[in-house]
């Protein structure tokens, strides 16, 4: 977990769930994701992603990347780890095997979120009110598609084909076809629609509601809304959180 403001990350033991220990990192940590044994965070107020070391907690390299890095993940088959540049409007692919940029790739205004299947990586520009379509294996922007206004959370659901994507201006999400990337749903959600998660085994979308602190649920094989779910006011979250078990597909 991550503390823009503290500058800190803390780990969290997932078998007894409780807190292990706080990392001063300084700056604004952000996004974080583990990728080859290593800790990588974006770090927006320095425009750098730094790598732990889990075993020390020590920072052992910072990489220089674009303005404002914000979301982060990793592409496991490629021994990456993808990191958006939201002021440069880039993203930054380092190979972790030697903690270097191999390519900067050009997408849509302000890039937030991105997820990925087998083939391509789907990115939401939060003010260009796009989803960048970039090819895995060229690193390269294919097709860039209209989407809602201000879309901040997309998530692929192999087994559907579909790309769900959240408009927090329109109270709406997105859906377009994997195979044709053509649009063929609009979700009505809560209000202000921020992340957005798919359960692959059970059929299900959920999608957070920030303004209304809700959770919408959505069968994800007919796109159906099946219930809408009361939580805490203000409720928020950014990165994977529904669990999921994946492994690399590469063949």
């Amino acid at each position: 977990m991550t503390y823009p403001e503290q500058g800190m990350i803390s780990f969290m033991d997932s078998e007894k769930l409780i807190p292990l220990e706080h990392i001063s990192v300084g700056g604004s940590p952000f996004g974080a994701v583990f990728a080859g044994g290593h800790l990588y965070y974006s770090d927006w107020s320095r425009n750098l992603v730094g790598v732990i070391h889990p075993g020390t907690g020590r920072t052992i390299k910072k990489i220089t990347v674009g303005k404002s890095p914000a979301g982060i993940a990793t592409n496991a088959c490629e021994s990456q780890v993808w990191v958006l540049n939201r002021e440069s409007n880039s993203i930054s692919v380092i190979d972790t095997d030697n903690f270097k940029v191999i390519k900067n790739i050009a997408v849509g205004r302000a890039p937030f979120a991105l997820a990925m299947d087998e083939r391509f990586a789907y990115i939401a520009n939060s003010q260009g009110n796009t989803l960048s379509i970039v090819d895995l294996a060229g690193l390269s922007e294919i097709k860039r598609i209209k989407v809602g206004r201000m879309p901040y959370g997309v998530a692929v659901d192999q087994k559907q084909h579909k790309v769900y994507v959240s408009n927090q201006l329109e109270n709406t999400v997105s859906v377009l076809d994997a195979k044709t990337h053509k649009l063929i749903h609009i979700l009505k959600t809560g209000a202000y629609p921020e992340n957005i998660a798919v359960d692959e085994e059970n059929q299900h979308l959920f999608v957070l509601n920030w303004f209304d602190g809700s959770l919408s649920v959505f069968d994800t094989q007919t796109d159906k809304a099946l219930k809408l779910i009361n939580l805490s006011e203000g409720s928020r979250a950014f990165g994977q959180f529904v669990s999921e078990s994946k492994v690399c597909m590469k063949k």
